[in-house]
């Protein structure tokens, strides 16, 4: 996986537990969740971050790239959008949980209209592996899911990020501490992905000002 902001929105939002620093009792809780064929409804993601950072989960979507061996000219591409989830129980047990950061905590689904779309995935990819052919796939996000009110520090940029992949689990711990801004980090990916917020409308600044 690539280093930074990019990869911890990707590990968190579709589980990529295979990632350094994700907890060994989370892995091992998680060791039977398979994205391909699981209920995606409640599959959930919280993160908590900076506060020099503004969500802007209406921007961000999911990218997942998929073929069968032998057919990388017929790719299917599913974009999923990520949107703010209002799950009342949700905040109470991940203010219980363990957190490295103190910052504002952003929770994220995937859009209920895309729910038939991933599903109807998931079904090529079953009948993909029942025919025995071998499938590839790809993830990228889109949008960003923050952007910045300040400059980017020349430090760590450090994120907590929780899981929830079904009712049964409950909420993981699945990166605490995560330096998004690690040394050697693409700094011009980064900043792509915490793009500087727009500014107030004239009136709303006025109005603040007052």
């Amino acid at each position: 996986m690539t280093r930074g902001l990019p990869s911890l929105a990707l590990a968190s939002a579709l589980f990529l537990s295979a990632c350094n620093g994700v907890p060994l009792s989370t892995q091992w809780k998680l060791r039977s969740f398979d994205l391909s064929t699981a209920d995606v409804a409640p599959l959930r993601v919280a993160l908590r971050a900076p506060d020099w950072l503004e969500p802007t989960p209406t921007s961000a979507r999911v990218v997942a790239t998929y073929w069968r061996e032998g057919e990388e000219a017929a790719k299917r591409v599913l974009t999923i959008r990520l949107v703010p989830a209002a799950h009342a129980e949700d905040r109470p047990i991940l203010a219980g949980l363990d957190s490295a950061t103190n910052g504002g905590l952003m929770v994220f689904e995937a859009d209920r209209r895309d729910l038939a779309a991933i599903r109807a995935a998931q079904e090529e990819g079953k009948r993909w592996r029942e025919s025995g052919a071998k499938a590839h796939g790809a993830l990228d996000l889109e949008g960003g899911l923050y952007c910045r009110r300040a400059e980017i520090p020349a430090g760590a940029v450090i994120f907590d990020v929780y899981a929830h992949a079904d009712d049964a689990l409950g909420w993981l711990p699945l990166l605490l501490g995560h330096d998004a801004h690690p040394p050697g980090a693409d700094e011009k990916k980064l900043a792509e992905f915490m793009p500087p917020c727009a500014p107030a409308p004239a009136d709303v600044a006025a109005k603040t000002r007052r």
